[in-house]
């Protein structure tokens, strides 16, 4: 019993991945923030999405992958490597602009 005690007392971050915390500000090729881009770490369901100022923040393995896209953007993949903190430009893609039918 007092085992089982010790266990929950001790954070849950020692069993996870080495995780650390990466940040970063995601911009087009204009220099402007891109509000609402989707973050994901590669393979999983974890992410979140830019905000107002283009910036965004979370917690990720830190052998993990980022992947970053929007709508009417090409898809863009930063490995974390260790780093933590990122500014990305995303491209126009013309192709999927193309296709857009109003």
């Amino acid at each position: 019993m007092v085992m089982a005690l010790l266990l929950m007392l001790i954070p849950a971050d020692i069993f996870a991945q080495n995780s650390i915390s990466v940040s970063g500000i995601v911009m087009d090729d204009t220099n402007e923030p891109v509000i609402g881009a989707a973050v994901m770490v590669k393979g999983t369901t974890t992410g979140v999405i830019t905000d107002i100022d283009g910036n965004f923040s979370l917690k990720v393995p830190s052998d993990a992958t980022l992947t970053i896209s929007f709508i009417g953007y090409k898809t863009v993949e930063l490995p974390v490597a260790g780093k933590t903190s990122f500014t990305v430009t995303l491209k126009e893609d013309s192709e999927i602009l193309d296709e857009v039918v109003v």
